[in-house]
């Protein structure tokens, strides 16, 4: 059986805080050499994840919207309908491969503000509701979890997932 997060608005706003929080605690130590140099097995730095997340906050925030899956994550519709998550991805990686580290930083906080400010203005019962139901395109078959356990899962995560990688990664230089 499949299990979600269910939360409420205010749980759900708290989660995000507390692990935004604790990623920018940990952005904030890294310096100009560990933001632009290692890299991951796949040769992400540390501003491709930032986009990364940032994508994936436009996705969360458009979808809420009722707008396309590839509008919110910056690619094409036919990298979207491959529905292979490492062509998402590589394509979401391309779209921001220019930017700098504090471009990519700044994309970041402005697309978590962005969603956050949504979120806050959502109430518990749209929350809850099958995502389904704010995008009306998603596939009829698959599981479509409530509202909030993808925001959950755009958000504190997310977070989690990638300060990991700054932490193998960027603070030990891949060691």
């Amino acid at each position: 059986m499949t299990s979600f997060h269910v939360l409420t608005r205010d749980e759900l706003l708290d989660e995000i805080a507390r692990t935004w929080s604790a990623l920018n605690d940990a952005l904030d130590q890294l310096t100009p050499a560990q933001l632009s140099g290692p890299t991951d097995a796949n040769g992400w730095r540390v501003q491709d994840h930032l986009c990364h997340m940032g994508a994936w906050h436009n996705w969360a925030r458009l979808r809420l919207e009722g707008r396309p899956s590839w509008e919110g994550l910056g690619i094409t519709e036919a990298d979207v309908n491959s529905g292979d998550t490492d062509t998402i991805n590589a394509a979401i990686r391309a779209g921001h491969a220019a930017k700098t580290p504090p471009e990519a930083r700044t994309f970041l906080t402005e697309t978590h503000d962005q969603l956050a400010a949504l979120v806050a203005g959502l109430d518990d019962a749209v929350l809850s509701q099958p995502f389904r139901a704010l995008a009306p395109d998603e596939p009829a078959d698959r599981v479509i979890p409530p509202a909030s356990h993808i925001i959950y899962e755009s958000t504190a995560e997310h977070y989690r997932e990638h300060l990991g990688w700054l932490r193998s990664y960027a603070f030990d230089g891949g060691a």
